[in-house]
């Protein structure tokens, strides 16, 4: 897990690069966890979505942005706990290009306790660094794509001596 260690050039650096690759930060959608949770994170993940959410019969309780708007999180209520019956909450949180970024397997009694393990998480955790090796992990992956799509467009050569 990367440490806060971004300066601000480095944060300004990878909010312009956001917008050249555009993605949008999170914000304010609603003061309803779930609205402003399916909000934020449609297009991104199907984490969040109605659907999915009735399926895995959870509930969100809170949620928010941190990190310059590179983190959103929420805390759900699920009954899908392996080990022990009835629901238990976790904290939950995604980069801005959907992602989880946490351990998904810290299951608490209380929501207080997984709002504590997310601010503890977000304490220890660098977005702007995490966000900056992201794309350019993407941008290395579509340079390749577009360089194997350059040269399956390009006619074969034909042989010298025909």
């Amino acid at each position: 897990m990367k440490t806060k260690t971004s300066n601000p050039a480095t944060i300004v650096r990878v909010l312009a690069a956001l917008n050249a690759h555009g993605t949008r930060l999170f914000r304010c959608e609603s003061c309803d966890p779930e609205t402003d949770a399916q909000r934020n994170l449609q297009g991104r993940t199907h984490y969040a979505d109605a659907d999915t959410l009735k399926y895995f019969k959870t509930r969100i309780l809170n949620s928010g942005r941190a990190g310059n708007d590179l983190i959103f999180w929420i805390v759900e209520s699920v009954n899908s706990r392996p080990d022990h019956g009835g629901y238990n909450k976790r904290a939950v949180a995604f980069n801005v290009f959907g992602d989880v970024i946490n351990d998904r397997d810290q299951w608490h009694r209380t929501t207080s306790a997984a709002e504590k393990s997310m601010v503890a998480f977000l304490a220890a955790f660098d977005p702007a660094a995490h966000t900056r090796d992201e794309l350019e992990a993407r941008a290395r992956r579509d340079m390749e794509t577009a360089r194997r799509t350059l040269a399956a467009l390009r006619p074969a050569r034909k042989p010298a001596d025909a």
